[in-house]
């Protein structure tokens, strides 16, 4: 019988090969904890149904913007550099109209026989992040006797979950940055004010930017630029409206200031985004 008696079928996943804990040492896979597959997806995840697995399973949001579903539970905002933490049996889906970068690892091991967690877990944070895309790099080999490294990134990232789940609960910080990412994703468009922002979520000014930085990897006036800027794409790319209108519809009164914000983080500008665009759609009529 396979190692982790597979009992649902994964249709497109590829299952990671039990030749890559093979070697010269005589290896196994760890009972403690292996990965079972380790994907990533780029693009729009707007008809996916709800889904479960019978094993654990990591989703690290790498960038991009939606929500997370379980079935009877509030919905979680999906926002960049965020890590959920899925049980066994969990009817869940992600949902995503815009483009977003999304790497899934199941796996099993008897490091979770003694978790009594019933719900699904989720923090913010680029540095860990950082090691589901290392993790996922090194799976895209998928030749030579990397098993043993596999299983030991696994284990730093359940690790570095962990710290961080005990982190949040003797200092409550993470609540305010989610409670700043999804005021900001829903009122974007409006003059958020900063300390007032933070007066709202009860913190000082700078305690508030110090978190905000630490737990999604930049300042909250950036964060609301990048934010702006993703809207803007999407009505340049999907509308004939002037920039000047565009420009008001994400929260800029000034046509040459949203320009040069545009440019700043996309690189191009505005019209020549849009122009680009368009030429790509002539190009390619079904993008």
């Amino acid at each position: 019988m396979d190692y982790y008696d597979m009992e649902v079928k994964l249709g497109h996943i590829a299952i990671l090969k039990d030749s890559l804990w093979s070697g010269d040492f005589g290896l196994i896979r760890s009972p403690s904890l292996s990965p079972i597959y380790i994907e990533r997806f780029r693009g729009e995840r707007t008809r996916v149904p709800f889904g479960y697995h019978k094993f654990w399973e990591f989703v690290c949001v790498m960038n991009g913007e939606g929500k997370f579903m379980v079935e009877g539970r509030a919905d979680v905002p999906l926002v960049d550099s965020r890590i959920f933490l899925i049980p066994p049996n969990t009817s869940h889906a992600e949902y995503s109209e815009k483009k977003t970068e999304i790497i899934w690892v199941g796996c099993k091991g008897t490091v979770f026989n003694k978790f009594s967690i019933d719900k699904v877990l989720y923090t913010t944070y680029p540095d860990l992040a950082g090691k589901f895309l290392d993790l996922w790099k090194l799976s895209c080999r998928g030749y030579g006797n990397i098993g043993m490294e596999l299983d030991g990134r696994c284990l730093d990232i359940l690790g570095c979950f962990q710290r961080l789940l005990k982190e949040g609960e003797v200092h409550p910080d993470q609540n305010i940055v989610e409670k700043a990412v999804s005021y900001i994703n829903e009122h974007f468009a409006d003059d958020i004010d900063i300390a007032e922002l933070s007066k709202k979520l009860n913190c000082s000014e700078g305690h508030f930017y110090r978190l905000f930085k630490k737990r999604i990897g930049m300042t909250p006036v950036s964060y609301i630029s990048k934010v702006r800027i993703q809207n803007a794409a999407q009505w340049l790319m999907r509308s004939d409206l002037k920039l000047s209108q565009i420009s008001n519809l994400v929260g800029y009164h000034d046509q040459f200031y949203f320009s040069r914000i545009f440019k700043k983080i996309t690189g191009t500008s505005p019209k020549a985004y849009r122009d680009r665009r368009q030429s790509d759609k002539l190009i390619n009529p079904q993008n």
